[in-house]
Parts: C-alpha cells; sequence; structure tokens
C-alpha cells in the first residue's frame, strides 16, 4: 500500500470529494484547455453520491507502511475502524483476502518491487524490499499475478505498474493465455532514468 496516497485519493474521487481534473487552476498538465469530455466528467463528479458504500483494502507486508496510509485516510476524512472507509492487512500480496473477496474486486491497484535485481533482495526486512523485484524485475509480479486474476470482479479492472525490463509484452501473454485476461498499456511517463507504464487490465467477455 505504501503510503496509501493513491488509494486514499481514489476514495475521496468515489465520494464526490475531489475533482481528478482540477489542479488548482493552472490548467491541464500538458498546457492547454480541458476538453469538453473532462468538463463533463468533472460536472458528473460534482453532483455525485457522497455516500458511496464502495470499501478499500490495502495490503502490505511492512507495519510501518499500514500505519501510514491509515494517518492518510485519517486526514483526509476516512473511516479507519473495521467496517469503515480502508481496511489495511498486513499479509503477503493479497493472500489474507482471497478467500473473502474472491471475484469481487472491482479496482485494483498493484505498484509492484518491478527493479530488476539480485533474487536474494527480493522480499527482505530492508527498504530495498520496496523496489527490488529480483530476475527482470518479475519475482513479485509473477507471483501476484493469479492473484489478481482470482480478485477481479468479471467487470473488475486492474492496474499494475511495469518497466521495459519485466518483458511486459510477455506478461499481457501469459494474463490471456492462463486467465483470459487482456492486459495492455494505459498510459506511459519518464521518470528519471526509466520509463513506466501503466498496464490496464481487464477480463475478456464470453
Amino acid at each position: 500500500c505504501g503510503t496509501g496516497v493513491a488509494t486514499v485519493f481514489l476514495a475521496q474521487i468515489l465520494r464526490g470529494l475531489v475533482d481528478p481534473y482540477n489542479n488548482g487552476g493552472e490548467g491541464s498538465s500538458d498546457g492547454h484547455e480541458q476538453t469538453e469530455r473532462h468538463q463533463k466528467k468533472q460536472e458528473e463528479l460534482l453532483h455525485m453520491n457522497h455516500t458511496c458504500k464502495c470499501q478499500h483494502y490495502v495490503t502490505d507486508v511492512n507495519e510501518y507502511a499500514l500505519q501510514v496510509t491509515s494517518q492518510t485516510a485519517q486526514e483526509n476524512g476516512l473511516l479507519q475502524q473495521d467496517n469503515g472507509d480502508i481496511i489495511a492487512t498486513k499479509c503477503d500480496l493479497a493472500s489474507a483476502l482471497l478467500t473473502d473477496l474472491k471475484g469481487s474486486i472491482d479496482v485494483l491497484i498493484f505498484n509492484p518491487p518491478y527493479v530488476p535485481t539480485p533474487d536474494d533482495e527480493v522480499g527482505s526486512d530492508g527498504i530495498e524490499a520496496s523496489w527490488a523485484g529480483g530476475a527482470d524485475g518479475r519475482v513479485v509480479i509473477d507471483r501476484a499475478l493469479p492473484q489478481i486474476a482470482e480478485l477481479l470482479s468479471e467487470t473488475g479492472v486492474a492496474y499494475m505498474i511495469t518497466v521495459d525490463d519485466n518483458y511486459p509484452e510477455d506478461i499481457a501473454d501469459l494474463m490471456l493465455s492462463s486467465y483470459k485476461i487482456r492486459m495492455e498499456p494505459f498510459m506511459r511517463r519518464k521518470a528519471c532514468n526509466e520509463y513506466l507504464t501503466v498496464q490496464k487490465m481487464v477480463r475478456i467477455k464470453q
């Protein structure tokens, strides 16, 4: 879950508490005026029902990350009780959620440790565990793929960060052949010396 910023921001959007197209009045990020589509979405968000009943689950193996996520949620007006807005669980990937939430996740966000490293750095107790992905940066990713397939609802969508070193085309082939899930690039950005790609996954309708 990291710091919980992505989850909290999503929760706020779904509750109509923030407008994702509003960047403080400076215009859009590319320097152009907002498109009509974005303006329409903005109007929809402003009229959204604020009584959203969805729940958000965050997981991490790091207790401190869970504490920071809970603090981020609390400071942004979201509940932290067991039946509240955000439920934080300490576990490996989503292992603790598989039984209860199988086939019921509508939006899944996964920022894995994707950096290619020696395998012995994967899953350590140090800070390197947050980025160490083992061979091709795929050790954790490959373990997570079947869990993503198990958790997604029929109309669910998953977003996962990859870098080119992860061979995302191979991941896409695996998801399609093994789980009938289509994965394709959704967004791509350069961050320092690497390109990050947000991969979007959806089930293929039978």
